[in-house]
């Protein structure tokens, strides 16, 4: 039986194995706090950005493998042996289904994930272990979820409402941008160091804000820099739900 205790902490994932499908280069982080979690995806294979002044630069084609990135966060919820991580973020906007793992060990002590209502199997490797915490914000229609083990962080921000993103990327892949492409990249999902009080991108669902702090604190709100499709920036500020002491 597995409990919340079990699961906490920084993960990696080594690899993912599905009929058909076999992956073990995508730089999957998942950190988990108590019931909270964030986890995003970034393949290896990415599009060339240099000299593009943001996403609107890049062609179909180079959106649609920037478009293979997955980001969500939430809660998660217990039952024996499954865990399910209810995605109340998720970059790809409506999820496809509930997702479901059963949890289990192997001999080193890596985690194994297999899934519960669709045929996969992941392999997840525990970083260090610290002691992790998570913050939740939320104003102008958008929910944050920044999950942390003090040097390291997964932020995920995006708007709960987010309709899915597959006609989007049906577009992308016959070889077109549609009007509605910054629907896409609304939101952020990102790997972070975490260092005077600023969290700042080292992977992200989009590339040009990393290297860059994407979220700082001020007087108990949450400031999220945000970068659109089209290069357009502006410092959303957040209220933050719980209180920092």
């Amino acid at each position: 039986m597995i409990v919340e205790d079990t699961i906490q902490g920084h993960w990696v994932r080594r690899w993912i194995k599905a009929p058909d499908f076999d992956d073990d280069t995508t730089r999957v982080h998942w950190i988990q706090a108590g019931r909270d979690y964030a986890d995003v995806r970034i393949p290896a294979k990415r599009p060339a950005h240099k000299g593009a002044s943001c996403l609107a630069d890049l062609s179909p084609s180079a959106l649609t493998d920037l478009a293979r990135a997955e980001g969500f966060a939430g809660h998660i919820t217990l039952d024996g042996d499954n865990c399910t991580w209810h995605r109340e973020i998720n970059w790809h906007g409506t999820p496809d289904g509930v997702d479901v793992g059963a949890i289990s060990f192997d001999e080193d002590g890596h985690m194994i994930e297999t899934g519960v209502l669709a045929d996969y199997a992941e392999l997840w490797v525990q970083k260090a272990t610290m002691q992790t915490t998570a913050l939740r914000f939320s104003d102008h229609g958008y929910k944050g979820v920044l999950v942390s083990d003090g040097t390291v962080a997964v932020l995920g921000i995006g708007r709960p409402s987010k309709p899915a993103t597959k006609p989007i990327i049906d577009a992308l892949n016959a070889g077109y941008v549609p009007d509605n492409i910054d629907l896409l990249f609304d939101g952020v999902h990102a790997f972070c160091r975490v260092a005077d009080g600023l969290a700042i991108a080292a992977l992200a669902t989009n590339p040009m804000v990393e290297e860059h702090p994407v979220l700082s604190f001020r007087d108990n709100t949450v400031i999220w820099r945000k970068v659109g499709f089209y290069g357009d920036a502006e410092d959303v500020v957040m209220q933050l739900e719980t209180i920092l002491a």
